[in-house]
């Protein structure tokens, strides 16, 4: 197994939607990770699930920590990516984690090695992934940002299906479009949710 050759389609939709981002202004950031916030907190899989996975999102995203902070207040587990040696694993938040996290070269913060933290998979599994992406179709679609960790992740739970979260992507309103190239690597989404 090579590296996955970029898909000239995914560069092109990447470049496309990061250039939509960068026009959304601070407030219309904010107000749309607000309505986002509203409704995944009243999602049924989001209700039904103890175990949450998240990510710690960088100002191309809609805002994550507020739903962090969701999570942990009533009481169920929140995870957020660690990515190391070309892989990712989902490690368990604890209260003040955000404020003692380093940051990556691709800006995204994440534990440390040395902060011991729960490891999602191996302390009882998932319930709700809610993935980053590009950009996302209505159907299923999820474009992310070309390392393919999540599509491994996604996979690697869905060779148990009896044991395998929902995947939720959330998303501001301009990168949900009609349809985005899927690879046969690439991992289908269960929902998106947008503000608008």
């Amino acid at each position: 197994m090579g590296p996955i050759k970029p898909n000239p389609a995914k560069t092109l939709l990447r470049n496309e939607i990061a250039a939509r981002i960068a026009t959304l202004s601070t407030e219309e950031k904010k107000r749309q990770s607000k309505a986002v916030f509203e409704k995944v907190i009243n999602h049924p899989y989001y209700k039904s699930s103890k175990r949450v996975a998240l990510f710690m999102s960088t100002d191309e995203e809609v805002d994550t920590a507020p739903l962090i902070a969701h999570v942990m207040q009533r009481g169920a587990a929140a995870f957020v990516p660690q990515y190391a040696g070309g892989k990712m694993s989902m490690l368990r938040i604890e209260p003040g984690d955000d404020k003692n996290m380093a940051v990556t070269k691709h800006g995204i913060s994440q534990h440390s090695k040395d902060q011991k933290r729960e490891n999602a998979i191996e302390g009882g599994g998932l319930d709700l992934i809610i993935a980053p992406g590009v950009a996302f179709s209505r159907n299923g679609g999820r474009v992310g940002h070309g390392g393919g960790y999540y599509d491994k992740f996604i996979a690697s739970l869905r060779a148990n299906p009896e044991k395998a979260p929902k995947v939720v992507a959330i998303a501001f309103s301009c990168q949900v479009v009609d349809e985005v190239p899927m690879d046969e690597q690439d991992q289908k989404i269960d929902d998106v949710i947008c503000a608008d």
